[in-house]
């Protein structure tokens, strides 16, 4: 929307008075294109109760929301999924979502702690337990027709890739997915859309910087040998299986996503333990102008690092070598 505002320009130029009102408003609009997605979450309200919020919730109008808790409270968005078998995005099962309409491209971060509900210093036990960004198309009705990308992490585990994000993508109900090991459980994550394509970065802190999320086969990354595990690579001709010892660079080609999709953050756990997940979102924020190439993907976030943003930064360190279910994880280095 193009606010226009009125100033007394002592200039005789009138041609120059109208440039200067043009400006102006092409500034306010591609300013306002972040700031009418984004949200520090400083506005206490229950999602699944008198929502007054910006976002709306997924099912929560016909009772489905599968959710026990998703509010906005002391500066954090948290979602706590109900703990039934399968209640997570896969093929045609779902989890909670709370989402807005976004059109066109995009570049958005968030700050994001995954873990148990009750313990945010222990992760989420194993089996798929997870939170992050669900990109979907609205039409789809968990009936052979969903459209959708995630980007999360969580307790997954398969063949050893136990703590890890997660790239998915779904076509028509059928779902592909990547998992690589995550050190931490709190992350800068970012999905970045260029027309059909789908990037996905977070924020190594080996590097300072943004990484793309890569498919590594015993591939050395930040001195830990690091292997990427897929379950299959039925829809994803896009992405490249590297040779031994090497990496290649992932992002998901989806030509059957709308323009106008939702973007959603969610907590979802597909088998669980008595300890529960709960995903909690510091912030989410949007690029203020709409990328048009790859290379406009991180270009508004390189210094996301310098803001002290990570949710529970100071008591974060005392993670190390916390144990739980006898399995070691550590803290982010």
């Amino acid at each position: 929307m193009i606010k226009e505002t009125a100033y007394k320009i002592n200039a005789k130029d009138n041609l120059r008075a109208f440039y200067f009102t043009v400006v102006l408003s092409v500034i306010i609009c591609s300013t306002a294109y972040g700031m009418q997605f984004s949200d520090e979450f400083n506005t206490p309200v229950n999602l699944l109760n008198n929502n007054t919020s910006q976002w709306s919730v997924l099912g929560n109008d016909v009772m489905d929301s599968r959710a026990v808790d998703i509010s906005i409270n002391a500066g954090l968005l948290t979602v706590v999924p109900e703990s039934f078998s399968q209640n997570a995005w896969f093929e045609d099962q779902y989890g909670p979502l709370v989402y807005q309409q976004v059109t066109g491209n995009f570049a958005v971060a968030i700050s994001l702690r995954v873990s148990q509900v009750n313990d945010i210093d222990l992760p989420p036990a194993l089996g798929f337990n997870a939170g992050g960004f669900v990109i979907r198309d609205p039409i789809g009705t968990h009936n052979g027709d969903e459209n959708w990308v995630m980007y999360n992490m969580g307790g997954q585990g398969q063949n050893g890739v136990s703590y890890a994000r997660e790239m998915k993508k779904t076509v028509n109900s059928i779902s592909n997915l990547y998992l690589t090991e995550q050190i931490g459980l709190e992350e800068y994550l970012l999905a970045c859309r260029i027309d059909d394509s789908f990037y996905f970065y977070y924020w190594a802190d080996a590097i300072s910087a943004w990484r793309q999320e890569t498919y590594y086969n015993e591939f050395d990354v930040d001195g830990r040998t690091t292997t990427t595990w897929r379950n299959s690579g039925s829809v994803t001709p896009e992405i490249i299986e590297p040779a031994m010892n090497q990496a290649m660079p992932m992002y998901f080609e989806h030509a059957a996503m709308p323009s106008t999709i939702q973007l959603g953050i969610m907590g979802h756990t597909w088998n669980n333990s008595n300890s529960g997940i709960r995903a909690d979102f510091d912030f989410i924020r949007f690029a203020s102008d709409a990328p048009q190439t790859e290379n406009d993907c991180t270009s508004e976030f390189l210094n996301i690092d310098q803001a002290s943003d990570l949710i529970f930064a100071d008591n974060f360190e005392s993670l190390k070598n916390k144990t739980t279910n006898g399995k070691e994880y550590s803290n982010k280095n």
